[in-house]
């Protein structure tokens, strides 16, 4: 199954400018609904019970590299979202120490990058490499996996469009790297070249423009000027954009919500929707958190929500990082929810080589001191990633009657949560919503 996607559809855009700064700063857009609410069709009568839905589970009884895959992805993810949160944590202005911001990454796509950029390097910097990674398989069985993992992602289809890119330009001087075995074609990486006599402000307009058609045209302004004004060697880019629809159709609340951030936050009101549905559903009570899985109408798409009872994640925080997402899905029941949730649109720019430093690989970003030509590095490395959590063109307007089924539990996320978007057995992004 090929992964292609529609890239010249319309798309609805939001309209509010996108900037970059240095520290990776995350822009979330409160974005309501692309249909306006007073033309949102009021509700009907449920006439049938949504049947519960449970998620679907890769099985990989004779695929001994998918299972090794899949244990060693969820450390790798914990690892990943710890730094990530503590990095974006310290640089947030003071009245944001408590919960940073919010922001959203892909440990599933930096796991397999490593993977094939792994075959590129040198003997000591593959060996941080493959010590990150944390499985040993072939070279060739490493290549198989990552085409086999691309393959069965989700594609774009009439309730969901998601795209995926992966890119790596090169400077002139360096040796055209061999990935050998089809490496990049099973990851589906573009390996281009600049022509050595571009100007800082080329460089940033040409990688922009790449990002803008790898994102449908949604994402702009990655880098400017001074982000490559001290020179390029190696430019990775990784573009990810996810809009889905829900499996249940939402109804759109009526003017804002407050929304309780920690107690020295600004204090700020959130656009919110509510979908009433067959869910997953756990009370972590030692965690004081309530875990909650709703479903997409893509079939084994999910966004699975940990939401604390306080209006701190700083606890949370730890338990996630100490504990796997498969034990916190295992404590799981089946039940209809009403859920509350705020409705945005996050678009993040991750700069990569301090989180691959802090992951224990500082020579695949060191840049310094390179003289060997066929070894890659990279001066410049960075996801980005559009994530939307919306209404849909599906949703309802809130006429104050409840059609739907009276639900057994209701849950309001109007405090910062922590979030995973689920496909199947895998988590293919994950983050923060702090508003």
């Amino acid at each position: 199954m090929k992964f292609n996607s529609p890239w010249n559809a319309p798309q609805q855009y939001p309209t509010r400018p996108i900037g970059w700064s240095t520290t990776a700063l995350p822009i979330l857009v409160s974005s309501p609904s692309i249909v306006p609410h007073s033309q949102l069709p009021l509700k009907p009568p449920a006439t049938t019970a949504v049947t519960g839905a449970s998620q679907k589970v890769i099985t990989q009884k004779n695929m001994s590299s998918i299972d090794k895959f899949t244990q060693r992805l969820d450390l790798f993810e914990r690892q990943f979202y710890k730094i990530t949160f503590a990095k974006l944590t310290s640089i947030s202005p003071a009245d944001r120490q408590e919960n940073g911001m919010s922001f959203v990454q892909s440990g599933f796509f930096l796991l397999i990058t490593l993977m094939v950029l792994s075959k590129e390097v040198d003997t000591a910097t593959r060996a941080e490499i493959d010590k990150c990674i944390g499985f040993k398989i072939s070279d060739m069985e490493s290549v198989d996996l990552v085409k086999r993992l691309i393959s069965t992602l989700p594609s774009t289809s009439d309730t969901l469009t998601v795209r995926h890119a992966s890119r790596l330009v090169l400077w002139p001087g360096r040796d055209e790297p061999r990935f050998q075995d089809g490496a990049a074609e099973a990851l589906m990486l573009s390996v281009e070249r600049f022509n050595g006599n571009e100007t800082s402000d080329t460089i940033a307009t040409i990688l922009n423009k790449k990002v803008e058609l790898d994102s449908g045209g949604a994402i702009h302004d990655t880098f400017d000027e001074g982000d490559v004004s001290g020179g390029v060697i190696a430019v990775f880019m990784t573009t990810l954009y996810m809009r889905g629809r829900w499996r249940a159709s939402p109804t759109v609340l009526n003017g804002t919500q407050p929304f309780h951030d920690a107690d020295d936050a600004p204090q700020r009101t959130v656009r919110m929707i509510r979908i009433n549905d067959i869910m997953k559903y756990a009370d972590l009570k030692d965690w004081d958190a309530q875990a909650l899985e709703i479903s997409y109408a893509t079939p084994d798409l999910t966004l699975l929500m940990l939401v604390p009872r306080s209006n701190s994640l700083k606890k949370l925080t730890q338990h996630v990082s100490d504990t796997s997402v498969a034990d916190i899905i295992s404590k799981m029941k089946t039940v209809r929810v009403a859920a509350t949730i705020p409705i945005y649109t996050l678009r993040m720019t991750l700069l990569l080589p301090n989180k691959l430093q802090a992951m224990g690989m500082p020579r695949l970003v060191d840049v310094s001191n390179v003289t060997d030509a066929h070894s890659l590095r990279l001066s410049h490395a960075v996801q980005r990633v559009m994530f939307w959590a919306e209404a849909g063109r599906d949703a309802y307007k809130d006429d104050g009657i409840e059609w739907d089924q009276k639900p057994e539990l209701e849950v309001v996320a109007n405090r910062p949560y922590i979030f995973f978007v689920r496909w199947r057995n895998v988590t293919l992004m994950n983050g923060n919503f702090v508003l």
